[in-house]
Parts: C-alpha cells; structure tokens; sequence
C-alpha cells in the first residue's frame, strides 16, 4: 500500500466526488474538452501569433504523443502501480469513471495536459496563467475520480512538462533547419 500522506490526500479529494466537484473533475477529464482546449488555443495562435501557428500545433501534438507512447509503454509497466480504484475495498473509494488496471503512475492525463501546457508557454509565455490552472485541474481531477493516487498526479505533471521540452525543442530545431533551407545563400555564407 502506498504512504500515509498520499492515502490521506486521496481521500479527501477522493471525497470530494459526491459534490459538485465530482461533475467538475469529470468534465476536466473528459476528451471533449481537451480537444476543445488544443483548438481553442491552435485559434489563439492563428489570429495573435500566425507565423507561429504551425510550430504550436506540432509542438503541442509532439509532445502528447511522446509523453502518452513513451508513459503508457514504457513508464506504467515498469512502475507497476495499481490504481487507487483497484486497490482499495470499494467502499473506499467514489469511483466516478472506470479506469482498467493497466497502471497508475504517471497519470497520463496530468502528462498530457501539463505537456500541452509547457509547449504553448514555450512559444509564448503570456498563455502561462491560463494553460497551467487548466493543467492543474484535470490533474486534480483524475484524484477527485478515484483512478490516480495524488503522486501519480505530480509525477505526470513533471514528466510531461520534460517532456515537452524534448518535444519543443526538437520541433524548434526542425523549424529552425527548415528555415536555413529556405533562406538564400548570402556573401557571408562562401556563395560565388
């Protein structure tokens, strides 16, 4: 069984699922919603910051697709934690949405949202103040749901904002390479 301090924190925001937060931590896990989220956010880039809109969406897109392949592959097998939901006696826990047991650390949705996050705040950092109280509430929410141990949370939340620097900075380099590309030998470059 997991530390006394991560069973205590489960339980309160575990407990939490028979009031109004539970609909709220159902809406903030919901697919529906974090597409909404990318395409809110793909608009904002389009109409404020155009010349960057290819860069955010291939950031963002990068960076959940390694942090959701590298996690659910490679990470949930080796961990081999059992989700809070499996774990306990049901009577433990207020179980929202079925989760199999595939693993419980890191929580891919926390991952994923806060690798969303850390790309658009790479690109511009006045997003900050908006993507990462989103990232913070679906991570909250995977708790509020009875399918993630708090850790599990933090760690999804740290891995997948690693993660999307590697991503980031990969898709900048490959911009940038393409760029050099396009750009016309100059006198400076040894062009005759």
């Amino acid at each position: 069984m997991d530390n006394a301090v991560d069973q205590i924190t489960f339980a309160a925001l575990n407990g939490l699922a028979d009031t109004w937060a539970g609909w709220l931590a159902m809406l903030f896990s919901s697919r529906a919603l974090g597409a909404l989220v990318f395409a809110g956010l793909a608009a904002w880039f389009w109409r404020r910051r155009r010349p960057l809109v290819w860069r955010a969406l291939l950031g963002m897109a990068s960076a959940v697709a390694l942090t959701d392949s590298v996690g659910a592959r490679l990470l949930k097998p080796w961990f081999g934690r059992v989700r809070p939901n499996h774990a306990l006696p049901p009577e433990a826990v207020n179980v929202l949405e079925q989760a199999a047991n595939v693993g419980s650390m890191p929580s891919l949705h926390a991952a994923n949202a806060f690798a969303v996050a850390t790309a658009v705040t790479l690109l511009d950092r006045r997003l900050a103040p908006v993507v990462y109280p989103l990232a913070a509430l679906v991570a909250l929410s995977r708790v509020v749901l009875g399918v993630h141990w708090p850790t599990d949370v933090l760690a999804g939340a740290a891995y997948g904002s690693l993660m999307a620097g590697a991503a980031t900075w990969l898709v900048r380099r490959g911009f940038d390479e393409l760029d050099a590309l396009r750009r016309p030998p100059t006198a400076g470059d040894g062009a005759r």
